[in-house]
C-alpha cells in the first residue's frame, strides 16, 4: 500500500516536471497569437504608395498624349469635310485618320498592359516587405502565428458591409493588433527596433 502510494507521489512529480518543461519550451518556442491588418498596412506604407503614384503620373502623361492625338484627329475630321468625298486626297486623308486611330487603340493596349504589371509587381514586392517584416517581428517577439484580419467596423446601413462583417474570420481579439508596429517599422526601419510586444487597443 505504501508503496502504491510512493510510486504515485513519484508520478505525479515527474508529470509535473514534465508539464513545467512542455510549458517552458513552448514559452520560449513562441506560442503567442497576433492579428495584423494588411490592408491598414498597404494603405499606410509610403513607400508602396509612392510607387502607385509613380505609376499614376505615368498613366497621366499617357492621357496628354492621347488628350494630343483625339485634337489631332478631330482637326484631320474638319480637314476631311474640306474634300470632296472619293477623291484622292479625300482618300488619302482618310486613311490617316484611320491609321492615327489603329495606332492609337494598340498603344492604349500596350499601355494598360504594361500598367497593370507594373501595379502587380508593386503590390508584390510591397506585400513581401510586410511579411519581412511581421516575420522580424514575431520572432523577436516569440510569436508563432500572426493572423490578418479587418479592423474596419461594420457599418449596419450599408448591406454589403455587414454581410462582409458577418463573414469575417477572426470574430474577436483583445490587444493583440500589432498593425501599428508594422506600419512604424515599414516607414521608418526594421520591425526588430519597433517594439517587444503586440500593440494595445485596437488599430484601424
Amino acid at each position: 500500500m505504501k508503496a502504491n502510494i510512493l510510486f504515485a507521489a513519484i508520478a505525479a512529480v515527474m508529470l509535473s516536471l514534465f508539464v513545467d518543461s512542455v510549458e517552458a519550451q513552448n514559452s520560449s518556442s513562441g506560442t503567442r497569437v497576433v492579428v495584423v491588418d494588411i490592408a491598414v498596412v498597404m494603405e499606410n506604407n509610403k513607400k508602396f504608395k509612392a510607387k502607385l503614384e509613380g505609376i499614376q503620373a505615368e498613366i497621366d502623361a499617357f492621357d496628354d498624349t492621347l488628350d494630343k492625338k483625339r485634337d489631332e484627329v478631330k482637326a484631320k475630321v474638319e480637314e476631311l469635310r474640306g474634300y470632296k468625298a472619293g477623291s484622292a486626297a479625300y482618300t488619302a486623308l482618310e486613311q490617316e485618320i484611320a491609321q492615327i486611330q489603329s495606332d492609337v487603340s494598340v498603344q492604349m493596349q500596350i499601355k494598360r498592359k504594361s500598367v497593370l504589371m507594373k501595379e502587380a509587381q508593386v503590390f508584390y514586392d510591397s506585400y513581401n516587405e510586410v511579411v519581412a517584416q511581421i516575420k522580424t517581428f514575431s520572432e523577436r517577439n516569440g510569436i508563432s502565428l500572426v493572423l490578418n484580419f479587418d479592423s474596419k467596423p461594420i457599418d449596419p446601413s450599408s448591406r454589403e458591409s455587414v454581410l462582409k462583417g458577418v463573414n469575417k474570420d477572426i470574430v474577436y481579439q483583445r490587444s493583440l493588433n500589432i498593425t501599428s508596429y508594422i506600419i512604424k517599422a515599414i516607414n521608418g526601419g526594421s520591425a526588430a527596433n519597433v517594439g517587444t510586444a503586440p500593440a494595445t487597443g485596437g488599430t484601424r
